[in-house]
């Protein structure tokens, strides 16, 4: 089984399972993985630029930033339908990435990584002086929302035997969409990065001189990937805008969520872009994880023993065991894996 066919089983796989556990997860936990898929689309918009180039990106969420804002302050202030609204944010995500990666491509190492950096701060600082327009840090409700009225009457038809309360149906509509977006955008970039361009990509990474040398346009495919890249994390932050019914600053413009984008990838395996889902699932639905054990209670004792205690120390935790995770497998989940399958597949051929 070749590299591209076994990341295209993998990931087969891995949307298979978070479909088919959708209909049977509790209300909570709907939520919660729901946004984990959104936050898997960020982790492979982020890993085909930084985890194939190497061109480490600090403020992936300016890019989540300017789709969002754009769609959803079109969507509040000119009525634009979402089918205009979405569209319009991912081009003006592409086209930002457009003018940052043109004379960001002059910068190399820490230097690209800290002007990234600075991208968020300043758009912070920004939404903060338009407040009037942006609702600043409270943010601006009242978008469309993703699922309408329209299409929710028309799925409660289809679904009426089943007798799903409305807003279960809500949940699910949401919950499939992002499914389908996740599975969309995997199979897109799973694609690329095991295409020639993607090998490019890797070349550029693992020796940019050697790749010059061989008389490639190195700053063609950066650009390309920057705006591959931005046209992915920005399609994710247009639709989460209409999903949450409104702009909040702290979901589109969270330095947290930059720095989460980098750790899923990491975790997953940076480059393989099927490591970045997983690992976008494991930073957002572990520490929630941890607090559901938190709500157990072990055999033990007459009355059991409480593990409410685990409630505070949640976060503390969660990263704690990310940090372990890292030191067994530095180089990732998704390449640990590939390890021992070409270890197993070894064996089976000496024997």
């Amino acid at each position: 089984m070749s590299l591209r066919t076994l990341k295209f089983v993998l990931l087969g796989l891995t949307v298979i399972v978070a479909g088919a556990v959708g209909p049977f997860l509790p209300s909570k936990w709907m939520t919660t993985l729901m946004y984990a898929q959104l936050f898997a689309v960020y982790a492979m918009g982020w890993d085909i630029l930084s985890g194939m180039t190497g061109q480490i990106s600090f403020g992936h969420i300016f890019f989540v930033a300017v789709s969002g804002y754009t769609a959803g302050l079109l969507n509040l202030y000119l009525k634009w339908p979402i089918w205009a609204t979405v569209p319009t944010g991912v081009s003006m995500a592409v086209l930002a990435g457009l003018l940052f990666s043109v004379p960001a491509l002059r910068l190399r190492g820490p230097y690209f990584s800290l002007v990234t950096l600075i991208l968020p701060l300043a758009a912070a600082r920004l939404v903060i002086i338009l407040a009037d327009w942006t609702g600043g840090e409270l943010g601006k409700f009242g978008v469309t929302p993703l699922c309408q009225d329209s299409l929710l009457n028309t799925l409660e038809g289809l679904l009426s035997r089943l007798h799903i309360d409305s807003f279960r149906l809500y949940q699910y509509c949401n919950y499939y969409f992002f499914w389908v977006l996740m599975t969309a955008v995997g199979v897109g970039l799973v694609w690329l990065s095991t295409s020639r361009i993607g090998k490019i990509l890797e070349a550029i990474r693992e020796n940019e001189e050697a790749v010059e040398a061989a008389g490639i346009n190195v700053a063609k495919y950066k650009i390309f990937a920057f705006a591959v890249s931005a046209s992915v994390v920005g399609l994710g932050g247009a639709l989460s805008v209409h999903t949450n019914e409104a702009v909040f600053f702290n979901s589109l413009l969270s330095l947290t969520s930059s720095i989460e984008m980098i750790v899923a990838s990491v975790i997953g395996g940076m480059g393989t872009i099927v490591g970045a889902l997983w690992g976008g699932f494991l930073v957002r639905g572990g520490e929630q994880l941890i607090r559901e054990i938190a709500q157990w209670k072990l055999p033990i004792g007459a009355e059991g023993l409480a593990l409410s205690f685990l409630e505070r120390w949640a976060t503390f935790i969660f990263f704690a065991l990310l940090l372990v995770l890292l030191f067994f497998a530095r180089q990732g989940l998704l390449p640990l894996l590939m390890g021992l399958f070409r270890q197993r597949r070894g064996e089976i051929r000496r024997g």
